[in-house]
């Protein structure tokens, strides 16, 4: 029947990737990820800050 034959215009690889350059790794690939310093809230301002609300009226 040849329903599922390959038409000569279409490319056999259709969808290969491409493969993966060889190249060594950088120091931001190697660099541990459970090693993580803890967040400073000083850093932000947000230590000792009071908090503040806006009221905004709806009209009816």
């Amino acid at each position: 029947m040849g329903l599922f034959v390959q038409r000569p215009e279409e490319p056999s690889e259709w969808a290969g990737l491409p493969g993966e350059p060889a190249r060594p790794k950088t120091r931001a690939e190697l660099l541990p990820d459970d090693e993580q310093p803890a967040a400073v809230p000083g850093l932000l301002d947000l230590g000792g800050s009071s908090v503040t609300s806006v009221e905004i009226p709806l009209g009816d």
